[in-house]
């Protein structure tokens, strides 16, 4: 087989493999067979998926707030703002200050937390 076969034969494999997992799950069994591709059944329509890519694309903002702006960039997150008022630094942005909920951790939380990782 040529070097130009098998680039070509190379390319179209490559370009297969993403639609033959496409609705797969690989599910770890161990032992010997170790991971088994399982099929998983979607539970939205094509044109539910298409209706839900346009109004993403018509307004790129992702739940955390950060904006799709593409390219390099990707991504570009929300950050604080701040302008000098009457001497002292004050915030402009409507961003919250306080922690997320999942920072602040229950009691329960802590020590689940330590019994899992003691130091």
């Amino acid at each position: 087989m040529s070097v130009r076969t098998s680039t070509i034969v190379l390319a179209l494999a490559a370009l297969a493999l993403p639609s033959a997992f496409a609705q797969t799950v690989s599910v770890f069994v161990g032992g010997e067979r170790g991971w088994v591709d399982q099929p998983v059944q979607s539970s939205l329509t094509r044109e539910q998926v298409t209706n839900e890519y346009l109004a993403f694309r018509a307004n790129p903002v992702a739940p955390d707030g950060g904006q799709f702006v593409g390219g390099e960039m990707g991504y570009v997150f929300p950050a604080h703002t701040y302008a000098r008022v009457n001497g002292q630094w004050v915030c402009t942005d409507k961003i919250a200050h306080n922690p997320p909920p999942a920072a602040v951790k229950s009691p329960a939380e802590q020590r689940a937390f330590q019994a899992q990782y003691p130091a």
